[in-house]
């Protein structure tokens, strides 16, 4: 399969899309304000509501809304650590290919050729200031799913389900895929105990190396470990851990 798109430019923003998901894409496309009004004037019901106000997917606060009968995913990236009480969604850096949103848009569409479970990545959007950019993406909703860490809250889940989870990080390290906050929130389990990655801010493609593979996984475990921690009911143990380890082998 390979990757049609187009890099659109229109005064001081650049839109690098999916040109058989859209057509003529604008800036309009990534303004939450413009798809919550419309949301209002179009007065939907309470059902449709909840998939176009603001909420969390991963660790990101996304806003939903239809387009071609499909739930999409809008992201504003946000900076972290404490630098973002200053900055906030501010980022230096002149060259457009290496922006986060547009890095984060090839990459995910390279993961989709290679037949890993990761979102449809729809467009990229790059806004420029003087010395800075901010930006944002679009990814397409993958449905009926829930985070790993909101499924954990409510229930236990069987080993072989824990052994599915360690199958599919084990298919993106095979393919040196280094997932840069692989955590319970960026894990999603469908109805059918499919596994999906999302969130790929900053994550790439790293040599071949048995070390970044286990902190990584490493990462996962501490995180499981935290919302034990932090939540009164958490299905989290170490014989989970260890049948999701008998999956990433």
């Amino acid at each position: 399969m390979d990757i049609q798109f187009k890099i659109k430019k229109i005064a001081d923003s650049s839109i690098l899309y999916d040109t058989d998901i859209l057509v003529d894409p604008s800036p309009q496309l990534f303004d939450v304000d413009y798809h919550t009004n419309l949301e209002s004037q179009q007065k939907l019901s309470s059902d449709q509501h909840d998939h176009i106000l603001e909420g969390g997917v991963g660790r990101a606060r996304v806003t939903y809304f239809s387009l071609n009968d499909k739930t999409m995913v809008l992201k504003h990236y946000y900076r972290g650590g404490l630098v973002a009480s200053i900055l906030k969604d501010q980022y230096f850096g002149f060259d457009i290919e290496k922006t986060r949103a547009f890095r984060e848009w090839y990459l995910l569409k390279t993961m989709q050729q290679k037949g890993l479970p990761v979102p449809t990545a729809v467009a990229a959007h790059v806004k420029r200031g003087l010395f800075y950019y901010r930006a944002d993406l679009i990814t397409q909703k993958i449905e009926k799913t829930r985070t790993l860490a909101d499924v954990l809250i409510e229930k236990e889940i069987n080993a072989e389900q824990w052994q599915s989870i360690g199958s599919c990080v084990r298919k993106f390290h095979d393919n040196n895929i280094y997932h840069a906050d692989l955590n319970a929130r960026n894990i999603l389990l469908n109805e059918e105990a499919q596994v999906f990655l999302i969130d790929f801010d900053n994550s790439n493609f790293r040599l071949e190396s048995d070390s970044w593979k286990r902190a990584n996984l490493s990462r996962l475990k501490r995180s499981l470990i935290k919302f034990e921690k932090n939540n009164i009911k958490f299905h989290f143990a170490e014989k989970n851990w260890s049948n999701l380890l008998e999956g990433y082998k």
